[in-house]
């Protein structure tokens, strides 16, 4: 038996009575699964993303099903599934599936363009191009484009609330979108001339005179090469290289600046020698790009990056050997690694499945999708009443455009804490509430009928969770709903979804 002192912190605060995740029985439920789960994790008490108890050997030989490898490859490359996606990829099968998914340029994804241009960012308007971006996020038919450009956003980080033109970080948007299985040196140049990231990180305005270390700095660190594998020497003389560029502001009809392209001052570029990472010559910011991406340590810093993002956490040096290959056999390109990934086996292992967590945009735009609300993603997912500090994904920790600062977000356990798992749930609330708060959801889509409990449970625990949890909670969400033989209302039904997305299992990818 469950007791109150049994629960994970977040089940120990007030939800509001006006849904299922806020009544006696849904709570009981939810407290059970998440006692059983493991509280580690859940508490922000560990590092172990694993999700403790919940992955156990005998869970992870689901595995072994083609299905579910197909479903676990979904929830890495992209932002959960409709019953109907998930369907129509689990006939195609694992390897048509993957070919798809990374051959993404040829799937048409106009009605994603047409969705996001309903919200387009506007100038002076800080948020709109993180709502524009979203939008996107939650109609694209390329799952695995927009998954990686988070990826990049994660990495090669900007802030709008510093840049504070929407119009220019929609464009570093675009332009990581279009790069984002290039080689690494081209995408790392392309970021470099960037005005958004120009004016993030001070490379606007860098004379000879009076070279910005800033940008340099966060490149070698966080970008391209990771701590330890520069000297501050190296910092200073690779500023020297990046030195000649502004970019313009131009005041617009708010009278707010909006940022202009980068413009290249020969007189304001030091062009005398200096000695990168051993190699001396006459640098720009090209050349300094060069010799850091072909150190060795940029192979493997790049290639854990991605390794940690798709497969697992901590891995080995041995886990990531076999794709430092490939990325440098390919040329670097991101492309032929993360393929490589994807088609591993270390990808579909007991110790790979259920061990990244979701990020709250992962778990946000999944919900969404699973009750078919994606038009109405911009209305769930805005700003409620109270501002901006109020929005369901700021509650959650995880606004986009602005992480909260250059290393980006920390990901991980660090997702889990006992104020975003309530604020993950309440946002649940809001979902299925519109009559009660009109401003905080969007009008409930139809579901699909029918007969029993039973019935609902089997169709939305296949998609939702592989269909692979405890005995003990499929029998508390069953008995919530008054067993497998129960005939639904559409409040019941609509209750038993929510109870599955609360699972502690479902936070998992």
């Amino acid at each position: 038996m469950t007791t109150d002192d049994d629960r994970p912190h977040f089940l120990r605060r007030a939800i509001t009575r006006r849904s299922v995740l806020g009544t006696a029985a849904g709570a009981s439920v939810l407290a059970a699964a998440y006692a059983a789960f493991g509280r580690d994790v859940l508490d922000g008490g560990s590092n172990d993303t694993s999700g403790g108890d919940s992955v156990a050997p005998t869970e992870a030989l689901a595995l072994e099903r083609e299905a579910v490898r197909v479903a676990h490859l979904l929830r890495r490359t992209g932002f959960g599934v409709t019953r109907e996606e998930y369907d129509r990829y689990v006939a195609r099968g694992l390897d048509a599936t993957i070919d798809e998914i990374v051959n993404f340029g040829a799937i048409d994804d106009s009605e994603a363009e047409v969705q996001a241009a309903r919200v387009a960012p506007e100038e002076g308007n800080v948020g709109s191009a993180a709502l524009w971006w979203v939008v996107r996020m939650a109609h694209t038919k390329r799952p695995l484009q927009e998954k990686m450009t988070l990826f990049w956003h994660g990495l090669l980080t900007s802030q709008v609330s510093v840049v504070r033109d929407p119009i220019a970080m929609a464009d570093q948007n675009e332009f990581l979108r279009k790069n984002v299985f290039a080689r690494f040196p081209d995408i790392l140049k392309g970021i470099t001339r960037d005005r958004a990231m120009m004016v993030y990180l001070d490379m606007s305005g860098s004379r000879r005179t009076a070279p910005n270390e800033n940008y340099p700095r966060e490149l070698m660190e966080l970008f391209s090469l990771g701590e330890g594998n520069f000297t501050e020497q190296d910092v200073r003389e690779a500023a020297r290289a990046f030195t000649g560029w502004s970019v313009p502001r131009q005041r617009n009809d708010s009278g707010r600046p909006t940022l202009l392209e980068p413009v290249f001052t020969q007189r304001a570029f030091d062009d005398g020698s200096k000695t990168v990472l051993g190699e001396t010559g006459p640098f720009d910011a090209d050349d300094v790009l060069d010799i850091i991406t072909k150190q060795p340590q940029s192979a493997r810093y790049i290639v854990g990056r991605l390794f940690k993002f798709f497969v697992y956490p901590d891995p080995t040096d041995a886990d990531l050997q076999p794709f430092v290959d490939s990325y440098l056999s390919s040329g670097m390109n991101i492309g032929a690694t993360v393929e490589a990934m994807l088609r591993s086996d270390v990808f579909y292992s007991a110790k790979a499945y259920r061990a990244v967590v979701k990020s709250p945009l992962e778990y946000a735009i999944g919900a969404v999708k699973a009750l078919g609300l994606q038009t109405g993603v911009a209305t769930v997912l805005a700003a409620r009443g109270g501002g901006r500090d109020n929005a369901p994904l700021n509650q959650m920790g995880q606004v986009p455009m602005e992480p909260p600062n250059v290393a980006g977000w920390r990901g991980g356990a660090a997702w889990l804490n006992s104020s975003t798992m309530f604020a993950r749930l309440n946002f649940l609330n809001s979902l299925g509430t519109p009559a009660a708060q009109p401003r905080q959801a969007a009008p409930a889509a139809p579901m699909p009928k029918f007969a029993t409990a039973g019935e609902a449970f089997d169709h939305y625990a296949t998609f939702l969770l592989d269909a692979n949890l405890p005995d003990a909670a499929r029998q508390a969400v069953l008995d919530y709903a008054g067993g497998p033989d129960a005939r639904l209302t559409a409040d019941t039904q609509r209750d038993l979804v929510y109870l599955l997305l609360a699972m502690p299992q479902y936070h998992l990818s």
